[in-house]
């Protein structure tokens, strides 16, 4: 498909439904394009393709307003989630230094990880060891890292990584619908090329009908 169509679909789409509409009603153009193999039943064909591509197109602009949304909810909260959890954790490190045993159990020795599904490995294991080791628990209270703080923090994970799995969900959904979206729009395309080529010999002579198929003519 050429960078075009794809830059403007809604155009592409309007110019095909003004020359299949012209093409069906005008009392001029009907007979002429006709006899070339342009009849009902072929015009007929190009709305059942025309549809389908301007229906694919409403379901692809759907889906990437939902992802965007589930995208913008997930981020949001993960952000917060993570804004807590590196101050808790570098408050442990800085608390712990002396006591290396104490940061191996939370699993917090070596860099802060970068992948998502990381971070929430690493925070599940963090909180929970605080909640398993009373010692460890006892201590970070003076950092005012209670245990009603450890459970809010573990339901925040289990949200963040609820919407992360949402979003993936309607990421997922809008790949598939663009790439379905494109396949159709290619199939119109292609079809509305045809259309051109039969509808530039049966209107030759008559410049201006074509203009009103949405074909230009150089004057």
């Amino acid at each position: 498909m050429s960078t075009n169509l794809l830059t403007s679909e809604s155009k592409f789409l309007e110019r095909a439904r003004i020359a299949l509409t012209n093409a069906e009603s005008h009392t001029e153009i009907k007979p002429l394009i006709s006899e070339f193999g342009m009849d009902e039943t072929k015009i007929s064909e190009g709305w059942t393709i025309f549809n389908k591509a301007e229906a694919s197109l409403n379901t692809s602009k759907q889906e990437d307003i939902e992802k965007k949304v589930s995208s913008n909810s997930y981020k949001l909260t993960f952000e917060e989630f993570l804004g807590l959890f590196k101050r808790h954790r570098n408050q442990s490190l800085i608390f712990f230094k002396k006591h290396p045993d104490f940061l191996v159990k939370l699993g917090i020795k070596g860099s802060f990880p970068n992948q998502y599904n990381k971070i929430f490995d690493n925070a599940k294991h963090f909180y929970s060891a605080i909640q398993k080791h009373s010692d460890i628990q006892e201590k970070l209270l003076l950092c005012k890292i209670t245990p009603e703080t450890v459970t809010d923090c573990l339901a925040k994970r289990e949200n963040v990584m609820s919407l992360r799995a949402t979003f993936d969900k309607e990421s997922g959904e809008a790949q598939d619908a663009t790439v379905q979206k494109n396949l159709n729009l290619i199939e119109l395309k292609e079809w509305i090329e045809d259309f051109d080529i039969i509808a530039k010999i049966a209107l030759y002579d008559n410049p201006q009908l074509l203009e009103s198929l949405g074909i230009f003519v150089r004057s």
